[in-house]
């Protein structure tokens, strides 16, 4: 396209050239209008030829001029005239162009600096959507783990909130082994871990995870959340016995007391995210449950002596006759009564008398076995069942008991006081084939016992 504008230009000016000699042939005269319009191409000419083709074109128009002259068409003043009027078109020409390229160029700027911020705000809007739905998406799966949390909300016990727990983890995040260390009274109670695909927990397995190192680091943190990678830290997963490549551990408080630590082997950042906003929900969880077995422990603890309850031993009791008699074994039980408990009381008040009582249900439980049932009976009186025990065992079992109450003085208070108790024992199927009998026989027993001088052992 380029190259054929200046050609078209040549063309012309040679046409009105050949025009203007033909008027001035043929016509003889006018040849003069065509003249004048040959400076409108060197107005044009800037727009389209390059510096050569214009010189070359001035050339062709200053030889067409000296012909006229040579001619005497036109003279001197004539010739000089058009070669001024040449020059001046073509001096407008070259000044339009300028103008023109100037315009453009300022009007290119413009546009191009509208099209990046245009482009700029086009980039920002597309950042904020991705993000956007980066968040969208997010709190949607927040929310989906919210709604799954809610399982949790039926755990009553400790142990159906760890099942729960662990499924919600295998559920929804990528890991390798879960570790859940609990807390009484903000000291280490228990460890229990579970890995992917096992059936059963590890509970206190040092094998499987270096609680105590765990906690130790965890206090160094002031129990902050913390995630660590082994690459960053191997030295101390080696002492954590940690064995995936990640590691991420919650402090868990209720209030100002550190319930549990639960520690995660092999999730991702991105993941560490999340549980952070769920721990909340967990603690909740937690507390629920300590509150729940706290208020069923109140319900069947004394909160005195804190051995178990009247009520609760009787519902035990039943169930062990039923054991027994399926399985034809025999147990026994011992009713145990402070002798002259009452003159205690006078003598150094009933604080002192609430501190002895507290001091003898110690020694009580001290004397038997995790498996026997220490229970406060009533007032000074306490009942003791002993699974899986003849009355030849239980007569050694009262005796070790008797003798842990009497042989060491109590000290309550600032006061140190000396006492015995008696013991009755009555033993299933020989004494009673239900529990009530069973008490009733027991009770006979320690009313012997009392009549034959206290501080001793009856049966019936």
């Amino acid at each position: 396209m380029f190259q054929i504008r200046p050609l078209l230009i040549f063309i012309t000016n040679i046409a009105m050239m050949l025009i203007s000699w033909g008027i001035h042939e043929y016509s003889r005269g006018d040849e003069y209008l065509v003249l004048f319009m040959i400076p409108l191409i060197f107005m044009v000419a800037p727009f389209a030829m390059s510096a050569p083709f214009i010189m070359a074109l001035y050339a062709v128009n200053f030889a067409f001029l000296a012909l006229y002259e040579i001619l005497g068409i036109l003279d001197m003043t004539d010739t000089f005239v058009f070669i001024l009027l040449f020059g001046a078109a073509g001096l407008c020409g070259h000044l339009a162009k300028f103008l023109y390229e100037a315009f453009l160029s300022y009007h290119k700027s413009d546009i191009l600096s509208r099209q990046r911020e245009y482009n700029s705000m086009v980039n920002t809007l597309e950042a904020i959507d991705r993000r956007g739905r980066k968040v969208e998406s997010e709190l949607t799966q927040i929310s989906h783990l919210y709604e799954i949390t809610k399982k949790l909300a039926p755990a009553l016990k400790f142990e159906d909130l760890l099942n729960a727990l662990f499924g919600f983890l295998e559920d929804n995040f990528k890991f390798q082994t879960a570790h859940l260390m609990t807390f009484s009274k903000n000291k280490f109670a228990r460890g229990i871990s579970k890995s992917v695909g096992d059936e059963k927990y590890s509970e206190n397995s040092e094998k499987v995870m270096a609680y105590e190192k765990v906690i130790d680091y965890a206090r160094q943190q002031d129990f902050r959340p913390f995630f660590i990678q082994q690459e960053d830290a191997k030295d101390l997963f080696d002492a954590m016995k940690v064995r995936a490549g990640t590691f991420m551990v919650f402090p868990l408080f209720t209030g100002k007391d550190l319930s549990a630590i639960l520690a995660i082997e092999g999730v991702s950042r991105s993941s560490y995210g999340r549980f952070r906003i769920l721990v909340p929900q967990i603690v909740l969880e937690l507390r629920r449950v300590e509150l729940y077995e706290k208020v069923q422990e109140l319900s069947i603890i004394d909160g005195l002596t804190e051995v178990y309850l009247r009520r609760y031993m009787m519902g035990r009791m039943r169930e062990e006759v039923d054991r027994a008699s399926r399985l034809g074994l025999t147990f026994s039980i011992a009713m145990v009564d402070v002798d002259y408990f009452k003159q205690c009381n006078d003598k150094y008040g009933h604080l002192v008398g609430d501190a002895v009582l507290k001091k003898i249900a110690e020694r009580l439980k001290g004397s038997v076995r995790e498996v026997d049932m220490v229970t406060r009976y009533g007032g000074e009186e306490f009942c003791i069942m002993l699974p899986d025990t003849s009355k030849k065992l239980a007569l050694a079992v009262s005796e070790r008991l008797r003798r842990s109450i009497s042989e060491a003085p109590i000290r309550a208070f600032d006061e140190e006081i000396r006492v015995t108790v008696s013991v009755g024992i009555a033993t299933y199927p020989e004494n009673g084939q239900n529990a009530d009998i069973l008490i009733e026989k027991a009770d006979t027993a320690l009313y012997k016992a009392k009549r034959n001088g206290r501080n001793r052992i009856s049966t019936v």
